[in-house]
């Protein structure tokens, strides 16, 4: 056999039969096995697509639908339906209909089977969630989708598929503290200064106030003072023979009005320095005196009177001599023999000081004595709780207006049981920093309490903002719940001028609020009225992520009672939702 002849038979043996046609056959089969797998694959993505997307149309049905609880179930059903419609699910979409905000109700009601809502509460502790239909705290949201077409799954006769989601939503509850400014200036609106700040529009209701005041202690009466101030007139002896007079002079603001019996010789001034100025050569028995030139709008504190007969004793015409002293105003107005009301103050301070605050000057009450003044000076001078113990319970402003916005943020708060638990944080303190009044608590009313008995100046008269900011922050991190979002409500009304001055305080107010920060603790500012920092207020919210208001009352007199409602409504009702399932 030759050598081709050899090698053909080893390679191709004469018994091996030739198939042609093999692996067509075989690719074929294994098309259509890769095409079912390609269509399972279609369907199993589409499906799971779906279901992604209806699980998201559910959990912003949920979210929506919790954040409007406050609104009622029924508001809080159809924000719910509303946003569910939002996100479209397969080729479902509602919005794609004309004006379909506005049948919405009907949309619900059509699509009743494919989506219900549950009310109730969370049970954090369980995790499981309790209907219920009084002041619910939670909502469940169950979504159906009807889904299609199918590929694959028409091989085994089905070419429909049906989903269903369910998502949990539920308020956050909060941790809050209130950091409140009771500084001194939180009475301002009341006292005279405000007629000078604010002009003669503010006459008529800070006068009120001041009356209101003081009818609101009780209307005491103190020897003989009236409630409109009266000036301190001195009468002088009664003359012994026919040739004296009978003179009385009665002490004003910057002047003396001197009337005699007799005619008017000499009349010498003395006024708060020592200096004296004397008119002489006059005429008639009566006159107003007050210092000119060099003299003028100084203080007078004495006066010497020539008239008749009468004597010269100190000095050449002086005549016969009458002092504003206080022992002279005291006896004049009966107030010698009555103890002065409170644990610090006295007759002799509030009498200087209708004598020469610059306020009351300006608002033209300087040297008249009687209860407008006398309250003044309580709100301006003695207004701490060791002081006028009795400040707490009368309608100074605009503490007292804060104190009614904190009574709406109560009611607000209590509306949805939400687990929310408050603390109660006062600047200043008696070491002028800061002190905590109540721990974080679910008692409002003992937090409401204590806010409605402290006075502005409760305890120092400064603005300790930054430590206000410490001492909630400190509360937050030791007693705050891991799972609340925790938030400080700041107010005041002024500048931080503690520790040390204005520069320090607004340093250390910044460096809190930085700790705040680094701790997730957002920070809603508070600005009342014109003096408040609010660049300071809004940087300390911008940096926690919180939020700033502004509230300044009217430009006559402050009135802040309706911004300062809306603000600690709009405070209580921001309420985070977060999804629980």
């Amino acid at each position: 056999m030759s050598r081709a002849k050899f090698l053909a038979v080893v390679r191709f043996p004469s018994w091996v039969k030739t198939r042609r046609g093999a692996v067509l056959v075989l690719t074929a089969l294994l098309m259509v096995f890769m095409m079912g797998l390609l269509a399972l694959s279609v369907d199993v993505g589409y499906m799971m697509t779906v279901k992604t997307e209806l699980k998201r149309a559910a959990d912003a049905a949920a979210l929506a639908g919790a954040a409007s609880l406050v609104e009622g179930i029924d508001t809080a059903q159809m924000k719910a339906f509303e946003f569910l419609a939002r996100n479209p699910v397969g080729r479902e979409n509602i919005t794609a209909d004309p004006g379909w905000e506005e049948r919405l109700a009907e949309l619900l009601q059509e699509n009743s089977g494919r989506f219900q809502v549950e009310f109730g509460d969370w049970d954090e502790s369980l995790r499981e969630f309790v209907p219920s239909s009084t002041n619910p705290t939670a909502i469940r949201v169950l979504a159906r989708h009807d889904g299609g077409p199918l590929f694959f799954a028409r091989v085994f006769g089905k070419d429909r598929f049906h989903l269903e989601a369910e998502s949990i939503a539920r308020y956050e509850p909060r941790d809050i503290v209130l950091v409140l400014d009771f500084s001194a200036s939180m009475n301002d609106d009341s006292e005279l200064r405000r007629i000078v700040e604010f002009g003669e529009s503010a006459r008529a209701a800070v006068e009120a106030n001041l009356q209101q005041i003081y009818q609101e202690l009780g209307s005491p009466q103190y020897g003989s003072l009236q409630f409109t101030p009266q000036y301190y007139t001195q009468v002088g002896k009664a003359p012994s023979t026919g040739c004296e007079p009978q003179i009385t002079v009665t002490f004003r603001s910057n002047d003396v009005y001197v009337v005699s019996t007799k005619d008017l010789s000499n009349v010498v001034l003395q006024f708060s320095n020592g200096t004296v100025q004397k008119f002489d050569g006059l005429k008639g028995k009566t006159g107003v005196f007050k210092g000119t030139g060099t003299f003028a709008g100084k203080r007078i504190v004495r006066c010497w009177v020539k008239s008749g007969c009468n004597a010269s004793g100190e000095g050449p015409g002086y005549g016969e001599r009458f002092e504003d002293t206080n022992e002279n105003i005291k006896a004049y107005f009966g107030l010698n023999s009555v103890p002065y009301p409170y644990p610090v103050g006295s007759w002799d301070e509030y009498i200087n000081y209708v004598k020469t605050n610059s306020f009351v000057n300006g608002a033209g009450y300087r040297k008249k004595y009687g209860y407008l003044t006398l309250v003044n000076y309580w709100l301006e001078q003695r207004c701490q709780a060791n002081e006028t113990p009795s400040l707490w319970q009368v309608s100074e402003q605009p503490v007292r207006q804060l104190k009614e916005a904190v009574n709406v943020f109560f009611e607000y708060l209590s509306e949805v049981d939400t687990g929310d638990r408050v603390s109660l944080v006062v600047y200043n303190s008696a070491n002028q920093t800061a002190i905590t009044e109540t721990p974080l608590t679910r008692d409002f009313e003992s937090i409401r309490t204590t806010v409605w008995r402290r006075q502005a100046g409760h305890y120092d008269h400064y603005t300790n903002i930054g430590a206000g900011i410490k001492n909630g922050v400190d509360e937050l991190l030791a007693r705050g719940r891991p799972n609340s979002f925790k938030m400080l409500v700041l107010m005041t009304d002024g500048k931080a001028n503690r520790p040390n001055d204005e520069s320090t305080g607004r340093a250390y107010a910044l460096q809190q609020a930085q700790r705040a920060a680094e701790n997730k603790i957002a920070i809603l500012t508070l600005a009342l009225g014109l003096d408040a920092d609010r660049a300071l207020l809004e940087q300390i919210a911008e940096m926690t992520n919180g939020k700033s208001f502004v509230v300044t009352g009217s430009t006559e007199i402050t009135d802040f009672r309706p911004e300062l409602m809306e603000s600690f409504r709009t405070i209580a009702n921001h309420r985070p939702v977060r999804l629980v399932k």
